[in-house]
């Protein structure tokens, strides 16, 4: 009896995608930009120092099942207002592939901070530790990064290393150059958060 030859290994429909947006990194980007003369488009949600949304800004992520998109970022006041935050960035949604069955709406973690302090690494280090444990427990295929801090390519050196990919969008604004060249693929934000973009 002959033994049947077994051809590649189709990949599969749909491979697993965790999205981590640093909140405060894209605000503070978009808000320069904003400063600049830019004209955000209609459909932007933003809080001054808080947030800021466009359900386009997870860009051509093909056939991937976004496992969850977590968006971290900082805000003052009372637990109430944090919590408020919260329930509002809960509430925004991302465009998704059309035949995924998981949600999209964000995931929020918002660290609470106290007026006039300085700016802390909060945000980023928490980031950092949310990556990697994914990325060791290999729960994911590809890392979505939606950044443009310098301070992020020794992860992504992390992630390329234990064989993932990452996909990266930022603003031009703020955008350390390295990053484009780093990673798998590049999507500017430019066109989806503003209408005369220069």
């Amino acid at each position: 009896m002959g033994s049947m030859s077994q051809g590649p290994r189709p990949m599969s429909l749909f491979r697993r995608m965790m999205v981590f947006i640093d909140g405060e990194n894209l605000v503070f980007n978009y808000q320069k930009l904003l400063d600049e003369g830019y004209t955000q488009t209609d459909s932007v949600k933003h809080v001054k120092d808080v947030y800021v949304w466009e359900e386009n800004s997870i860009l051509n992520h093909g056939l991937h099942n976004i496992i969850r998109a977590n968006y971290y970022t900082y805000a003052t006041g009372s637990e109430e207002r944090i919590n408020d935050i919260k329930n509002e960035i809960k509430s925004l949604l991302y465009v998704k592939h059309r035949d995924s069955p998981l949600p999209n709406n964000l995931h929020p973690i918002v660290f609470k901070k106290v007026k006039k302090e300085a700016q802390t690494k909060g945000v980023d280090i928490q980031m950092t530790v949310d990556i990697l444990s994914q990325v060791y427990y290999d729960n994911v295929d590809t890392v979505y990064l939606i950044a443009g801090d310098g301070d992020y390519l020794p992860i992504i050196s992390e992630i390329i290393r234990m064989g993932k990919q990452i996909y990266l969008s930022a603003f031009s604004h703020g955008l350390n150059p390295k990053l484009k060249y780093k990673v798998d693929q590049f999507n500017l934000l430019d066109n989806a958060y503003f209408s005369n973009v220069k």
